[in-house]
C-alpha cells in the first residue's frame, strides 16, 4: 500500500469523516470481510483532495488536480471543484479507478 493509500485509509476513519456515514465500499473493494480496505476505486488523488478538506488539513494533490484541469482547459479546476464539494458537505462525482 503506498504512502498516499495508507493516509486516505487513516483520513476515512477520522471523525469528520465518519460523520458522512459513508460505507468504505463506495471507496475500496474490499480484500474479504476482514479487510475491507483492499484496491481504491477511486482516483486517490481525488480523494486525497475530499478527505483532506474534511479533516482540516492541507491537500498535497489539490494543485496537481488543478494544473491538469487547466491544461485541458477545463471550466473549473477538479481540485477546487472536489473541495468546495466537501466544504458543503457534499459527495461530488468522484474517477473511477478501472482495474484489470
Amino acid at each position: 500500500m503506498s504512502a498516499l493509500e495508507q493516509k486516505l485509509v487513516t483520513w476515512f476513519q477520522h471523525p469528520a469523516v465518519q460523520a458522512h456515514n459513508w460505507d468504505v465500499g463506495l471507496f475500496w473493494e474490499a480484500i474479504d470481510h476482514r479487510h475491507p480496505f483492499g484496491r481504491l476505486k477511486i482516483e486517490p488523488r481525488e480523494l486525497e483532495v475530499l478527505f483532506a478538506t474534511l479533516v482540516e488539513e492541507p491537500s498535497e494533490c489539490i494543485a496537481e488536480l488543478n494544473a491538469e484541469s487547466q491544461a485541458r482547459g477545463d471550466y473549473m479546476l477538479r481540485g477546487d471543484f472536489l473541495a468546495a464539494n466537501a466544504s458543503r458537505h457534499e459527495l461530488p462525482l468522484l474517477t473511477r479507478v478501472y482495474v484489470s
